[in-house]
């Protein structure tokens, strides 16, 4: 191995590195080739720093080499693939040629053989491991995949069995929009949804304050479509009212016994609410089921729509009211200068993307976090994804939380 290669190679555990990953990915999409599929997997490792205070470093050193020896047995059958640890506790595999369904059930057999791993190194508890992978069918540009792959992996981290794929087979740019009609339209006919859960915490005080249930949809052959897949082509097909309609009439008819005892809320997105029957139809859900739930439930509604339609949401908070049924705001940005639609609204939340607060002058900052404060209305910050967008939200002086992160605290 020459001097050229060595610089391309991760000390530690033998494998390539980020530099010479992302050289590849920029040859292999330059290449003259009109058939290009495969599945790019981003891995990660949480939390090395426990383990570090744990076991000591050289351990951990070692822990990492047996690592790298599990990525290379089960990709090494797959033509010209690649492994790389892209940083300290972050690896890539790069699987070209290999379908959705090769690359999961490799994905499923390196999960298996890391968790025996940490339970023989003795870090049960401390470290866990998720892989997000991304399947691609056409050429892409190298930062859209990363970015693809990055999201899966976020994704990964709030599943309960640590993985999630995203492919672009699922899309519609290689699933016709026939089919994807043909799946919604199905699953709206046979209650085909059920709920995911993303908790809210409050990072001070360490503990729960409610969970944000998402909407999951499977098909007759028992693939899964996570809703940020199947959205965009339910706003498509101008199907958003039969969907919501649906999955509220599930909601109450049918409740989830699995949430009793549990602080719950659902989002309704602007284009549903906006719909002119949209209001009569929950009236009427809630009518003909009252309120049946075991758990409580906080229903969210864009900022949005409140400020744009400030009766219209008086009307639903008055109704959600009669059933026990609370009102929370999301995608907060400050939509009116004098918030009068927060006074007489009193959502028991304000929701709003963590860039949004991150990004805010600390002295617009300061001025809406005593307007609601005032107003008793909590501050909660979404879509936090690692320790790094904590610690800036933290430095803002915000610890109501919400995302991936939430799983590790």
């Amino acid at each position: 191995m020459d001097e050229q290669d060595l610089k391309y190679i991760d000390k530690t555990t033998q494998l390539k590195n980020r530099e010479y990953f992302i050289n590849l990915l920029y040859r292999y999409f330059k290449e003259d080739n009109s058939s290009v599929f495969g599945v790019n997997i981003l891995a990660a490792l949480d939390d090395v720093k426990k383990a570090n205070k744990k076991i000591g470093y050289l351990e951990v050193d070692k822990f990492l080499v047996k690592i790298s020896e599990i990525f290379k047995k089960h990709t090494k059958d797959i033509d010209n693939s690649i492994v790389a640890r892209m940083n300290g506790s972050e690896f890539c595999f790069f699987l070209p040629n290999c379908s959705d369904h090769q690359a999961l059930k490799i994905a499923k057999k390196i999960k298996n053989d890391i968790e025996i791993l940490i339970d023989e190194s003795n870090l049960n508890g401390l470290i866990e491991f998720s892989l997000g992978l991304y399947g691609f069918t056409q050429k892409e540009d190298v930062s859209q995949l990363l970015a693809a792959s990055d999201e899966a992996l976020s994704k990964a981290l709030l599943n309960r069995d640590n993985i999630y794929q995203k492919s672009t087979y699922l899309l519609d740019e290689v699933m016709s929009i026939e089919k994807w009609q043909d799946v919604i339209n199905r699953a709206i006919s046979s209650n085909n949804f059920y709920f995911i859960s993303f908790k809210a915490v409050d990072i001070k005080n360490k503990k729960v304050l409610h969970n944000r249930l998402s909407i999951s949809l499977k098909d007759d052959d028992n693939i899964i479509y996570r809703y940020s897949q199947f959205i965009p082509i339910v706003n498509r097909l101008n199907l958003i009212d039969k969907l919501y309609n649906n999955v509220l009439e599930m909601m109450f008819k049918t409740p989830d016994k699995t949430l009793d005892g549990f602080i719950c809320s659902i989002r309704l997105p602007y284009d549903y609410l906006v719909f002119k029957d949209t209001y009569k139809t929950i009236r009427k859900i809630l009518q003909t089921y009252k309120n049946n739930l075991g758990f409580k439930l906080i229903i969210e509604i864009p900022d949005e729509f409140a400020y744009k339609y400030f009766k219209e949401s008086l009307l639903y908070k008055e109704l959600f009211k009669e059933y026990n049924i609370e009102i929370g705001l999301y995608e907060f940005q400050g939509g009116s200068d004098n918030f009068y639609y927060l006074k007489d609204l009193t959502p028991v939340y304000v929701k709003g993307d963590a860039s949004y607060f991150i990004k805010l002058d600390d002295k617009l900052l300061s001025t809406i976090k005593i307007l609601l404060d005032n107003m008793d209305i909590p501050l909660i910050a979404t879509n936090v994804k690692d320790k790094d967008i904590l610690e800036k939200l933290e430095e803002k002086d915000i610890y109501l939380i919400q995302g991936s992160v939430s799983k590790y605290l």
